[in-house]
């Protein structure tokens, strides 16, 4: 499996500030109307790319908002010439562009809710996720330009008057200089959660058919208990018509101690059937034939403490020696007898009561085939 990123940059929401920064620094070299309509000129276009770009759409909120605040100084742009001095435009700019982040972020609760409840729409999967990122980009333009007014205020309070050269840095470089810092600020966020993340293990969430139809990680679907369904594979060890059965660790969440097969464990995300039977079998008995591991059925297997997909797999060993292990304490190979005679007596575990007829007719089926 190769390793993927589990937050993209299309959640970086900040680089929808990008029409503002084009026109404060379009308003250095030409007339700031001028720099008004490129900056909405941008923010239309990126807008209407985004929504129409193929994929899964995700919601670019700061930038829907961004440019229609730019549209809105377009328009005001049109019936008055002096709408706002040539000096004070960037930091005009910021302060408008600041309104709609600080009203997301003052209606966060309500605003995510909403979002949320559109994640089962179609086309509106990641409507939540958007959200989530507009708020936490909204948060970092607020932290970042009330530092940027908490700057103005002392040096107004302290500097007074301003000589031309701190009103330049205050007034014309600082505003853009807020935005870039939201972006990166967003950006270096994402790279630290994926550096973090890229060491979780996760397992996909599917259906009773096994189509997989989300993630998660695999301490929260242990936490998590029956509230969506996991894959499990399952390892039946066979030795000369016999099953090794051993009993389950007291770790174990789910029947601690009652007797069961040798080998369980999730199957991981990104993992075909094949790869999660191998992996399993290599870290238990890494000796063993991969070529003797054969997939038998599959079941869906739900109590109130799992709800799994579990899909069973045999091992046939022709040499039992490698199950003289240490780490196998209490291990042993089982004849059918046996079994049955402890069969419905709280003995072995549910997933194995559930599975031994099956797994006794393969097994069965397969010894007169090798007589023949």
């Amino acid at each position: 499996m190769g390793k993927q990123r589990i937050l993209s940059s299309k959640f970086n929401m900040s680089l929808g500030y990008i029409p503002v920064i084009i026109s404060i620094i379009l308003c250095e070299f030409i007339i700031q109307d001028i720099a008004i309509y490129i900056g909405a000129g941008v923010g239309v276009l990126s807008s209407i790319y985004m929504w129409q770009r193929k994929g899964p759409h995700i919601p670019q909120f700061i930038l829907y908002s961004t440019t229609g605040m730019l549209l809105l100084l377009t328009i005001t742009s049109f019936f008055s010439a002096d709408y706002c001095p040539e000096a004070m435009f960037p930091f005009t700019l910021e302060i408008s562009a600041i309104i709609p982040p600080l009203i997301i972020f003052l209606n966060r609760r309500r605003f995510l809710s909403y979002h949320t409840a559109q994640t089962h729409k179609c086309c509106k999967q990641f409507f939540a996720q958007g959200a989530e990122a507009a708020i936490v980009s909204a948060r970092v333009l607020l932290l970042i330009g009330f530092l940027h007014f908490l700057i103005i205020s002392l040096a107004i309070l302290f500097g007074h008057p301003l000589n031309d050269t701190l009103r330049y840095i205050l007034f014309r470089i600082m505003p853009p200089c807020v935005f870039i810092l939201g972006i990166l600020f967003n950006q270096f966020g994402i790279y630290y959660f994926n550096k973090i993340m890229s060491h979780t293990v996760f397992v996909p969430i599917v259906t009773k058919k096994g189509d997989v139809i989300g993630k998660a990680m695999a301490s929260e679907a242990i936490n998590r208990k029956n509230e969506y369904i996991n894959p499990v594979i399952r390892i039946t060890v066979t030795s000369h018509g016999m099953l090794f059965l051993l009993p389950r660790p007291q770790c174990s969440i789910l029947e601690k101690g009652k007797t069961d097969i040798l080998m369980e464990n999730y199957l991981l995300y990104g993992e075909t059937l094949e790869q999660g039977a191998e992996r399993i079998l290599q870290e238990i008995l890494p000796s063993a034939p991969p070529q003797n591991l054969h997939f038998c059925f599959m079941y869906h297997f739900e109590n109130e403490i799992t709800n799994r997909l579990v899909y069973n797999f045999i091992l046939d060993l022709n040499n039992d020696s490698i199950l003289c292990n240490k780490k196998f304490k209490g291990g042993k190979l089982w004849t059918f007898q046996q079994i049955e005679h402890n069969l419905h007596r709280n003995f072995f575990s549910s997933c194995f009561e559930r599975e031994y007829e099956h797994t006794k007719e393969i097994i069965y089926t397969r010894e007169k085939y090798k007589e023949f």
